[in-house]
């Protein structure tokens, strides 16, 4: 399923409800060109309108979000929410892929200005003196420093990918359609949580190691 297809199904129940667009946008509180935007295929409805339309147009959420209408005979196989929930996904949320090149872009670019800008041993360790100074006392190539934290941080951007893809992302359209339904506490909770892992693994396993990089040059 694609946003065509839900903007086909749209189009098509709407006028079986003998509705325009102006008069569904209304019930929705929203413009006749969202509406028109919806049916073309160009855009989808915000999370928090999906259950409102449904409810216009005499749907559940389920066979909404199917492009289904379960009062009429169809032997069409239904579509996994999650197919919907991904498209929702593209359309409102932060491109992590993209967000990961950067990362890595950045801390091979880090790693090649180590080696070139400060060849030989660098001091990876230092303790304090009496006087409150530090003193280097361990040590490092250069050539075997860097490209180790440049390594390090392919490692944990693709960790980060694969959790995305195999962990919380995967059945996340099921969760918070269970929240909607079942505790209606609608979707702020479950957007500020999914923010704070976002940022949570942007921390932890992307900028973290570029930030060492930058200070082990800085130091030396």
């Amino acid at each position: 399923m694609d946003a065509k297809e839900f903007g086909a199904f749209l189009a098509q129940v709407r006028r079986e409800r003998n509705m325009t667009q102006a008069e569904l946008a209304q019930q929705l509180h929203v413009t006749d060109k969202a509406v028109s935007r919806w049916e073309r295929g160009i855009g989808l409805p915000d999370i928090n309108t999906l259950e409102p339309l449904a409810d216009v147009l005499g749907l559940t959420l389920a066979d909404l979000m199917h492009c289904h209408d379960s009062r009429q005979k169809d032997d069409t196989p239904p579509v996994p929410l999650e197919d919907f929930f991904t498209m929702l996904r593209r359309q409102h949320t932060v491109d992590w892929r993209s967000v990961r090149t950067a990362l890595l872009a950045l801390s091979i670019a880090l790693a090649l200005w180590g080696i070139f800008a400060c060849p030989g041993r660098l001091a990876v360790h230092w303790r304090t003196l009496s006087d409150g100074s530090l003193q280097a006392d361990g040590w490092m190539s250069s050539l075997v420093i860097f490209p180790l934290f440049a390594g390090f941080e392919f490692l944990s951007l693709e960790l980060w990918n694969n959790f995305e893809q195999t962990g919380y992302y995967r059945r996340w359209g099921e969760v918070n359609l269970f929240i909607i339904h079942a505790m209606s506490l609608g979707t702020p909770l479950t957007r500020l949580m999914r923010l704070v892992l976002d940022l949570l693994f942007f921390f932890c396993f992307g900028f973290l190691l570029p930030c060492c990089e930058a200070w082990l040059i800085l130091l030396n």
